[in-house]
């Protein structure tokens, strides 16, 4: 398939998802989402493992990124502006440590949307540095901020 149709498909793809997605009514969260496994309290600090474990998430984030905005000792991708993808991405996953700490901090609806927001930047991001990857740099690279 020709680079140029390969990137009109899934531009096409992208927009006829996001409008059926948009023609949905909103999709109710249950209340018994909320009840986590770990619901222990350990130093004053509610769902502690729930809680402690986003830390992972935020060390991650912050090394790609710090690897990612080094390139300049050890470049990391052919052009620089292939990088953009994967800086969301990690810039995605950091956040995602903080929005669920933020969440599993007291956990409701009104927090969790933080916490899918975060994820969603990082999944969405990722796509786009594959599509970048597989298709086309620019075609990721146009999409990236539609995806985000």
């Amino acid at each position: 398939m020709a680079a140029r149709l390969r990137v009109a498909v899934v531009v096409l793809l992208t927009v006829a998802v996001a409008a059926f997605a948009a023609s949905l009514p909103p999709v109710p969260q249950w209340a018994a989402y909320h009840d986590f496994a770990d619901q222990r309290t350990f130093f004053g600090i509610p769902n502690f493992l729930n809680m402690a474990s986003n830390g992972l998430f935020v060390l991650v984030g912050a090394a790609g990124l710090r690897r990612l905005l080094a390139t300049e000792r050890a470049p990391v991708f052919v052009q620089r502006r292939e990088r953009w993808p994967y800086l969301a991405f990690f810039l995605g996953v950091a956040l995602t440590g903080f929005a669920s700490t933020w969440y599993h901090l007291e956990p409701g609806n009104e927090r969790l949307v933080w916490d899918r927001l975060a994820m969603s930047v990082a999944l969405m991001s990722w796509l786009a540095a594959v599509i970048a990857e597989r298709i086309r740099v620019a075609a990721g690279l146009a999409l990236l901020p539609a995806l985000l």
